[in-house]
């Protein structure tokens, strides 16, 4: 990412950071150290580009009249999973030899989907869903329902920015992961004050009550013991996980 245009870099030096460049090596590199005063962050950046071929169809579906319509699931990606496997990997490797306090992959959707795939990001990192429960009013999120990029890489990952951009606009969201080690210092971090609105953060959001964590060694393949266990936690009756999509429609409008 580095010899390529950077959104991550672009951020980091409004928020007031000394941004240098990692040197390529022989070994897999993270891209950024970023400094905040005595504060040391490693960035790992990865850009998720629209599929070239997924675009040409809309645009020739709308040139026709024709209504174009897309769902996509907010859950945990396969292929996003890969990106933040292969993150985690660099920011380890740049780890060993670069003094650093925290390391986070710093991920931009563009595109059409672009804020959908934040989203998606998002639920790869956490293995999140919705909780509600069929007697009572509302939904919750739930932290590490499924499988979640945060506990398997939370040696290597302290957090994560999540952005998207639509336009000239970026939006950004930093977040902690609670399984790993340096968490807390980058929720208590110079970096981590930039995000006054943005700010995602499983613990404190659960001991407000607004969110769940799924904190225990059940198998996430069997989601019907998760919901039992968080009945039991949280004392939930006739709990239920219902997962979120984004769903959109275009249609082409003569001028």
């Amino acid at each position: 990412m580095t010899d390529t245009f950077s959104i991550a870099a672009q951020v980091l030096q409004q928020w007031g950071a000394h941004v240098t460049p990692i040197r390529t090596s022989d070994k897999d590199e993270s891209d950024w150290l970023a400094t905040f005063g005595d504060f040391r962050l490693l960035v790992e950046e990865k850009t998720k580009i629209e599929n070239e071929q997924a675009d040409l169809e809309r645009r020739e579906k709308l040139a026709r009249g024709e209504v174009h319509g897309s769902t996509l699931p907010l859950v945990h990606n396969n292929r996003l999973s890969g990106i933040v496997r292969k993150a985690a990997k660099q920011l380890a490797s740049t780890a060993s030899d670069i003094d650093h306090h925290c390391r986070v992959v710093w991920f931009t959707g563009t595109g059409f989907d672009a804020e959908a795939k934040h989203y998606q990001f998002m639920a790869t990192l956490y293995g999140s869903t919705k909780i509600f429960e069929l007697n009572r009013p509302g939904l919750k999120d739930c932290y590490f329902f499924r499988n979640a990029d945060f506990y398997r890489f939370k040696d290597q990952l302290d957090g994560a920015v999540v952005a998207y951009l639509k336009g000239d606009q970026v939006t950004v969201k930093l977040c902690l992961n609670p399984y790993a080690a340096g968490w807390e210092a980058l929720r208590d971090s110079v970096f981590a004050a930039n995000f006054k609105l943005g700010l995602i953060d499983p613990v404190a959001e659960e001991a407000a009550g607004d969110a769940y964590i799924a904190d225990t060694d059940l198998d996430r393949a069997n989601p019907h013991g998760i919901v039992r266990f968080l009945e039991q936690k949280y004392a939930l009756e006739q709990a239920q996980n219902m997962d979120m999509h984004l769903a959109s429609a275009l249609v082409a409008m003569p001028r």
